[in-house]
């Protein structure tokens, strides 16, 4: 009997020793996944309430993982930054530097239409280039280079209709800051702008009196050669102020649909430019030339490309003149 009850005292011992072990375990396993909770929760930049004592901790932990981060400040590059630029925001406000800008937005905006203005530029310069280089080439050279002519013009269209766009996106937004400037701000700032312009204007008429020196001291030098040499008949020089043009249409009123799409397709490998003269007559002209064999040249170029009576017409100073005027003018009798 005795053996039984030490058996039963000795069992319930080892129960209870069992079960404090069992809590104490239950406890480090809770503690352990709350820490886990807090650690992993913490990482996605969600703090769980229960955790922390105040609502200040939890402010100031959600301000450490959720950090702002500023505009980067657009700069102009180093080769490109010291460019003059003449830049209307408002009829109060004209910039000329690109460290006139207020807000870095509109700058970045501006420096777009104004690197897309230069693309223009040379476009159109090499474009006038391929429609020369069309006139002395072969029937398969002609089908490449006005394939060439027809991409830069469809270009030229699409930064004709861009650039503007972008250049009144960054005055508006400029703008926007002005509009609520003080007084004083901007007479301050129009200062500013005047001295920087006037340093400008400095520069440039100390160049031009650089110049002027320069052609002063050469031109003295072409005299006394005349005056050493012993005169000799010379052949006078063909004026510079005589233009040939091959005149490719002529209308007063609605141009016929058949002479546009001619001037059209023309337009495409060839500057066509035209005016209206004393009479109200719509004159289509195309080339530049400076003497008359040229003009022969270009006004078989034309016939071969579609204009049935192309004809060289010459211009002094701008005005029309007759062909016989400007050959005896050019020296070409």
């Amino acid at each position: 009997m005795l053996f039984v009850l030490k058996t039963i005292i000795k069992t319930n011992l080892l129960l209870l020793l069992f079960a404090m072990v069992n809590n104490e375990l239950l406890a480090v396993e809770v503690v352990h996944l709350n820490h886990y909770r807090y650690d992993s929760d913490l990482s996605c930049g969600t703090i769980l309430p229960e955790i922390l004592s105040t609502e200040d901790t939890v402010t100031s932990i959600k301000n450490d993982i959720q950090t702002i981060r500023p505009e980067e400040e657009f700069v102009i590059p180093d080769s490109l930054s010291g460019k003059i630029i003449d830049f209307q925001v408002n009829p109060d406000i004209t910039y000329r530097s690109f460290r006139h800008f207020v807000k870095n937005k509109s700058k970045k905006i501006f420096f777009q239409a104004w690197l897309l203005e230069k693309e223009l530029q040379k476009l159109s310069l090499k474009t006038d280039s391929l429609r020369k280089t069309y006139s002395s080439a072969t029937g398969e050279q002609k089908n490449a280079i006005a394939s060439n002519i027809l991409d830069m013009e469809k270009r030229t269209i699409d930064l004709n209709a861009e650039i503007p766009v972008l250049y009144q996106n960054a005055r508006n937004e400029e703008n926007k800051y002005w509009i609520s400037a003080s007084e004083n701000e901007i007479a301050r700032f129009r200062e500013k702008v005047k001295q920087f312009s006037d340093s400008i204007a400095q520069v440039n008429q100390k160049i031009q009196e650089q110049t002027h020196s320069k052609n002063e001291l050469v031109a003295d030098t072409l005299y006394l050669e005349k005056v050493q040499t012993k005169a000799t008949a010379s052949v006078p020089e063909p004026s510079s102020e005589i233009v040939y043009k091959i005149q490719i249409a002529a209308y007063k009123g609605k141009i016929p649909e058949p002479a546009n799409k001619l001037i059209k397709k023309l337009s495409t490998i060839r500057k066509v430019e035209n005016y209206v003269d004393d009479k109200g007559v719509k004159v289509y002209t195309t080339g530049n030339l400076k003497n008359y064999n040229e003009a022969l040249t270009l006004q078989s170029q034309v016939k071969q490309e579609g204009v049935k009576s192309p004809i060289i017409a010459a211009y002094l100073k701008g005005k029309r003149i007759t062909v016989s005027e400007a050959k005896k003018l050019n020296n070409e009798l």
